[in-house]
């Protein structure tokens, strides 16, 4: 069975995280989590024996460094509110890169728009391309698909999910001849989490990774015949200099015309108004959509019409994710996105920085704002003359609920 251990920097992690969670080493909580995690059809509180692979000697062994079971290392974590991937000790002989074929995208809708921009700009020379925006947007199954499309370009095509592994720190990865690259997740190198303490800005690259940003300069600035295509929710601190070079950054919107064959799928009952509010709602965000189409089905049978006359989001369905994302918010930033929650109207540049300058100089302000925008948690809309920002409907309601 595979078995995975603590790096020594894993340990530190884990032992304040531990800490935090307040409870005590021998407390029965975290094996019955765990075994929740394992076996979630059973009810584990107050069991006498627990989930196979989960006792408190193997949880001593897990606090000690030790090598176990990977599947009880990765619950141990998830208990902890931890990435497994960014804790394990990865052998000397460790691949720098976690190379997979292209993923099968078995439902792909709309996007062709985008296809044929992006297609056209990798025919037309293009040697560094970014795809980045907010998660669940579709920038994994826009690149999968734009990879098949040009892999007779290529004498090679190399597919590398940073979500699935972390690549090994200070190892970039080389760029062969005529070969397109894609790395799905880049920002997993960038930035930290603000709830752990971490002090990183949340778009330079994490310690160990700076390297990384020399290959995509390389890529850049260096004669040859391959292409590089990365996707992240964020674009890395430097990245506009890359761009001024001829690196295209592709801010990837939700789907409209895309969205009536979604919901078509879903065998969803709908009208021309009811298509377009439902897409508002939701940001075009096929993720969301889906999550959507899910919940109209199981409560209004599936009728459109009547899930908006309910008028409600039901946040609890996207708590989870949106959480994850706002943990990678500066105090700058969760400021001004508690602010922007007060109103589903949004706020004009003046009137957010009047409203704010007693909690932040006008330059912080501004450097939130950009990044938020950057990551596609706010949004812009033309008022007149002037622009508004303001969050999508279930990220406000999650705000408002996250964080009040």
């Amino acid at each position: 069975m595979p078995s995975l251990k603590l790096s020594l920097t894993g340990l530190e992690i884990v032992k304040q995280a531990r800490k935090e969670k307040g409870w005590t080493i021998d407390n029965p909580r975290w094996l019955e989590t765990a075994s929740q995690i394992l076996e979630p059809g059973y009810n584990w509180e107050n069991a006498e024996v627990f989930a196979p692979g989960v006792s408190l000697s193997t949880w001593k062994r897990f606090l000690r460094g030790d090598s176990i079971a990977s599947s009880v290392f990765k619950a141990f974590c998830q208990v902890l509110g931890l990435n497994w991937q960014e804790l394990i000790e990865r052998t000397p002989h460790s691949s720098p890169l976690n190379q997979t074929q292209i993923p099968h995208i078995p439902l792909f809708f709309g996007r062709g728009y985008e296809l044929a921009i992006l297609t056209k700009a990798v025919e037309a020379g293009t040697s560094l391309l970014m795809i980045t925006g907010i998660g669940g947007i579709g920038k994994t199954a826009l690149a999968a698909k734009l990879a098949q499309n040009l892999q007779t370009k290529f004498q090679q095509t190399s597919w590398c999910s940073f979500h699935l592994t972390l690549p090994v720190v200070n190892k970039p990865p080389t760029l062969p001849a005529k070969t397109l690259l894609v790395f799905d997740g880049w920002d997993r190198i960038l930035g930290g989490d603000f709830s752990d303490g971490q002090t990183q800005r949340a778009r330079q690259y994490r310690l160990g990774y700076e390297p990384y940003a020399e290959f995509l300069h390389k890529v850049v600035k260096t004669t040859h015949n391959s292409c590089v295509i990365l996707t992240s929710r964020e674009q890395p601190e430097g990245f506009n200099t890359l761009s001024a070079a001829g690196a295209v950054i592709f801010p990837l919107g939700g789907l409209m015309e895309g969205a009536i064959e979604l919901l078509q799928h879903h065998e969803l009952n709908f009208d021309a108004q009811q298509w377009i509010a439902l897409v508002n709602q939701y940001g075009g965000n096929p993720l969301f959509l889906n999550m959507a189409a899910n919940i109209i089905h199981e409560l209004f049978a599936g009728n459109v019409g009547e899930f908006l006359a309910c008028g409600t989001i039901i946040t609890s369905e996207f708590e989870p994710l949106v959480s994850q994302w706002l943990k990678q918010i500066s105090p700058v930033e969760e400021i001004l996105m508690k602010f922007l929650a007060t109103t589903t109207q949004g706020f004009t540049r003046e009137e957010i920085l009047l409203n704010l300058v007693s909690y932040a100089a006008y330059g912080d302000i501004l450097a939130a704002l950009l990044s938020l925008k950057r990551k596609a948690l706010i949004e812009t809309i033309k008022d007149v003359d002037k622009e508004r920002f303001f969050l999508q409907p279930v990220i406000l309601k999650c705000v408002q609920r996250l964080f009040n």
